[in-house]
């Protein structure tokens, strides 16, 4: 299961701030495409797609902070705890560490 980094959450979150509705909207289409399987950035779509069709602005603002604390999330997950992808991120230091 892959899920959208950070950085793609962060591209989309940039353009809508910018209140570019067709770049938004182009987005919404291409990551909901690749990434499937994210729940999350589904429902942030789908949010944005009745967003288009009422632009009612507290909408927009609603997914723009959605987009916010998602972004912070995914950001506390790849910078380190159990879900790293490596073991340890510096291997054979602690080797030196035992010769020395």
């Amino acid at each position: 299961m892959v899920f959208a980094s950070h950085y793609v959450i962060k591209n989309i979150l940039r353009v809508l701030e910018r209140k570019d509705i067709t770049g938004g909207t182009e987005l919404c289409e291409k990551f909901s495409s690749r990434y499937s399987e994210d729940r999350e950035l589904l429902d942030v779509c789908s949010e944005f797609k009745s967003y288009l069709k009422t632009r009612d602005s507290k909408k927009l603002e609603k997914i723009k902070s959605t987009l916010r604390e998602l972004k912070d999330i995914r950001e506390r997950e790849t910078s380190g705890g159990t879900r790293l992808w490596l073991k340890d991120r510096r291997p054979g230091v602690m080797q030196l560490i035992r010769i020395i």
